[in-house]
């Protein structure tokens, strides 16, 4: 088969390119001409793939907002798996959020519905799910509220879903999924996979809030099975499982044999940080810490992964084993040596 890749080089981007060329898959892999490649090699580092199987790899140069580009690309394509997306959880980014993730979303929604495509699978986040206050598990089948509290981006993902159920309505196969926070090998500078480079250097805090977890490879696998399967119209949360931050703090502390995190966020403590990230925010100096993240730490939601292995009849590699290879990784990459940092 023949898959089509937005979001290309991107951390989930090239985990799913590599597992798709080990499955034997010809993938189309989308980029902006600005696009590096510096997450895609030492991924493929990580997989050690015989060379042979990259001449099933061709790299497309095109924006998302060239409708008639993507259109060409999808057009010799069997699948087209939608992962590029803006993710900031800054207020004042929620403008060009809505371009890419909802705009974005709608012109590659309008090339594969004038493409002969036979599935879109979109990528969105449970961060676009809408939580409850009761401590029940969440699932998909919770209706979006706008009552309830979401972050900036999961906002902007979830106006990216509506135009996936509007490619639904004009008659295209669609699935989707939304995946917990995604952790694995990769460039530890960006995103989620920060938490390594923490652990690594041994970051002093902790907290207690919980939520979904997953391993990328166990996104990538289920995102290939999604496309080949029958399904058609669903959504489906991939969580492995629900943690503390606390403990995954622990635990890549432990594979990396550094000090674990000493100070709670609670209390003074949090709203001291609180105080010091709305100041930094205001001023336009607060990075990826922002009051919506320091919320979310101390947050408890879980999420329940039951529909996708009720579908797929697949079970979730243990988190603890997936940070174990990951942290393996990160201590074999050039990426920790000292001099990186």
């Amino acid at each position: 088969m023949i898959f089509a890749i937005t979001g290309s080089t991107g951390f989930l981007g090239v985990h799913i390119i590599h597992h798709l060329l080990k499955m034997g898959h010809d993938v189309r892999a989308i980029h902006r001409s600005k696009s590096t490649f510096r997450e895609f090699e030492l991924v493929k580092s990580f997989y050690n793939l015989p060379s042979d199987n990259y001449d099933k790899l061709v790299w497309c140069d095109c924006e998302l907002y060239d409708v008639n580009g993507l259109q060409e690309i999808f057009q010799e394509c069997d699948y087209v798996i939608h992962l590029a997306g803006m993710i900031s959880y800054s207020k004042k980014d929620k403008a060009k959020m809505i371009r890419v993730n909802q705009g974005y979303t709608a012109h590659v929604v309008n090339a594969a519905i004038d493409s002969s495509i036979k599935k879109l699978l979109y990528c969105s986040s449970i961060a676009a799910i809408s939580k409850n206050d009761n401590d029940k598990m969440i699932n998909e089948d919770i209706p979006w509220s706008s009552e309830q509290p979401h972050s900036q981006y999961g906002y902007t993902k979830h106006l990216g879903e509506n135009e996936i159920w509007r490619a639904k309505e004009e008659g295209l196969s669609v699935a989707m999924v939304n995946p917990g926070i995604i952790l694995g090998y990769g460039d530890w500078k960006k995103g989620s996979n920060q938490l390594f480079k923490n652990a690594f250097k041994s970051f002093w805090f902790f907290s207690k809030g919980v939520t979904g977890f997953v391993g990328v490879e166990d996104v990538a696998k289920m995102v290939e099975k999604l496309c080949l399967s029958d399904v058609n119209g669903e959504r489906f949360v991939l969580v492995s499982e629900n943690k503390t931050f606390k403990s995954v703090a622990l635990k890549m502390a432990k594979e990396f044999n550094k000090r674990p995190p000493f100070v709670e966020v609670k209390g003074f403590v949090y709203y001291l940080i609180y105080g010091v990230i709305s100041f930094l925010e205001f001023v336009g100096l607060s990075g990826m810490l922002t009051r919506e993240t320091v919320r979310a730490s101390v947050s408890k939601n879980q999420f329940s992964n039951q529909k996708i292995q009720d579908y797929l009849n697949v079970e979730f590699e243990p988190m603890d084993s997936c940070l174990e290879r990951a942290c393996e990784g990160y201590k074999k990459s050039p990426s920790s040596e000292k001099k990186g940092f």
